[in-house]
């Protein structure tokens, strides 16, 4: 049995080098920006899951990552 290898779109979080994953919305504006549409943005703010550290990246830093996104472990306090 062959398993396939599943993979996503993200980027790698600044902070820490785990990937973010991007949106779906993200990914459709990289498409169009690959396809040269000159009004498609080329800039995109991320969090990262693991750290929450939050920054502007690039559509140039968007890279395809095997396996599953990894998911938020800790759970926020009610109020922040």
């Amino acid at each position: 049995m062959i398993a396939e290898l599943e993979s996503y779109r993200a980027v790698f979080c600044a902070c820490c080098n785990e990937p973010i994953p991007i949106s779906a919305k993200i990914a459709s504006i990289q498409d169009e920006v690959e396809h040269e549409r000159t009004n498609a943005p080329r800039a995109f703010i991320a969090r990262c899951k693991l750290c929450e550290y939050e920054r502007v990246y690039t559509m140039d830093e968007i890279t395809e990552v095997e396996g599953e996104p990894r998911r938020r472990t800790r759970a926020r306090a009610a109020g922040m």
